[in-house]
C-alpha cells in the first residue's frame, strides 16, 4: 500500500457530506456506513421542516456538522456549503453521499488509494448497485477511466474542485453531476470508477418491465424531475456539445430512450411529457435554476 495510506481510519484528510430533503426513517442507517470512514460529516438539509430522527443523531454524533437551509436550494448549493467548509478546514476530499445510498466498508480506503495513485484524479467512484443488480456485468473490470459518474459515493478532489469551480448551482439538480464532471475533464483531470466496490444506491422508483422480450428499468421519476432533467440536458448540450459531442449525443440519446419508456410503461404519462415540454420551453427563454 502507498506510504501516504498509513492513516488510522478515519483518513484525517476526508471530510464527507450528504445531502438531504424530506429523509425516511432509513437515513440513519444509511449514514452510520459510512460516517466512520471520514473526519468529519458535514450534514447539509435541504428540508423545509427538520427531522426529529436527525436532529437526534446529529446531537449524538460529535463527527457531524449540521447544516439546516429551511428549503431547498437544490443539490449543487447544498454540494458547494460542504465543499467550502472541507476547504475552510484543510481537506484534501470530500465523500460525497445522497440520503438513500448506503456504502460498503473501506469504500473511502479504496477510493482513497485511487486518488493517490492514478493520474490527475479529479473524481473517483465506486460501481453503483440498485435493486436489480444491473451493475453486475462490470464488477470485474477493475478501474476504469470514464467521463461521467453519478454524484453518490465519489471521492471529490477539492484540489480539483479549487481549479474547476464550484457546482453549477443554475442546474438546481439534474445533470449537476455530468456537467462538473466535463468540467474536470477540461481542466484536466479524470474520472476514474472502481469496479471493485459498490454502492447500494436507491436509483429512483425503478422498477423491472419487458419491452419485446427485452428486460428494461423504467425509473419512475416524479414529473418534476422530467422537467429538470429535460431543461438540463438542453443547457449541458448547449455548453459542451463543441467540446465533448459523443459524450452530449450519449447523455441525449439515454434520456430519449428513457422518454420512451415513460410513454410506454409508467404512470402519469401525459403530466410527465407535458413536463418534458415544459423544459423545452424554459430553456428557449433561459429560466435556470430553482423552478418548482
Amino acid at each position: 500500500m502507498n506510504d501516504k495510506l498509513h492513516l488510522k481510519n478515519p483518513f484525517p484528510s476526508v471530510a464527507g457530506v450528504v445531502v438531504l430533503f424530506n429523509p425516511n426513517k432509513d437515513i440513519i442507517s444509511n449514514i452510520e456506513s459510512y460516517v466512520n470512514q471520514v473526519s468529519e460529516l458535514f450534514i447539509v438539509d435541504n428540508s423545509e421542516m427538520e427531522s426529529a430522527i436527525v436532529k437526534e443523531y446529529v446531537a449524538s454524533n460529535k463527527r457531524i456538522n449540521y447544516f439546516f437551509n429551511g428549503e431547498n436550494l437544490g443539490v449543487a448549493a447544498a454540494l458547494n456549503i460542504a465543499a467550502r467548509k472541507a476547504i475552510e478546514k484543510k481537506y484534501s476530499y470530500l465523500l460525497t453521499m445522497d440520503q438513500d445510498s448506503t456504502a460498503p466498508d473501506q469504500l473511502v480506503e479504496v477510493m482513497l488509494r485511487t486518488a493517490i495513485e492514478y493520474d490527475k484524479a479529479g473524481i473517483v467512484s465506486p460501481l453503483h448497485s440498485n435493486i436489480f443488480k444491473t451493475h453486475q456485468k462490470h464488477i470485474n473490470e477493475g478501474i476504469s477511466k470514464v467521463d461521467a459518474v453519478m454524484t453518490s459515493g465519489n471521492l471529490l478532489s477539492l484540489d480539483a474542485y479549487n481549479s474547476a469551480g464550484v457546482f453549477n448551482e443554475d442546474f438546481f439538480i439534474d445533470y449537476v453531476d455530468v456537467e462538473y464532471c466535463l468540467r474536470l475533464k477540461s481542466k484536466g483531470f479524470n474520472i476514474y470508477k472502481v469496479n471493485s466496490i459498490v454502492l447500494e444506491h436507491k436509483e429512483a422508483n425503478i422498477s423491472e418491465s419487458k419491452i419485446l422480450n427485452r428486460k428494461v428499468y423504467p425509473t419512475n421519476n416524479d414529473p418534476k424531475r422530467i422537467y429538470y432533467k429535460t431543461r438540463n440536458l438542453l443547457y449541458l448540450n448547449s455548453i459542451y456539445r463543441k467540446e465533448c459531442p459523443k459524450i452530449v449525443r450519449d447523455e441525449i440519446r439515454v434520456h430519449i430512450k428513457n422518454l420512451a419508456k415513460i410513454l410506454l410503461l409508467e404512470k402519469q404519462k401525459i403530466l410527465k411529457a407535458k413536463m418534458a415540454l415544459l423544459g423545452i420551453r424554459d430553456y428557449l427563454i433561459k429560466r435556470k435554476g430553482f423552478k418548482f
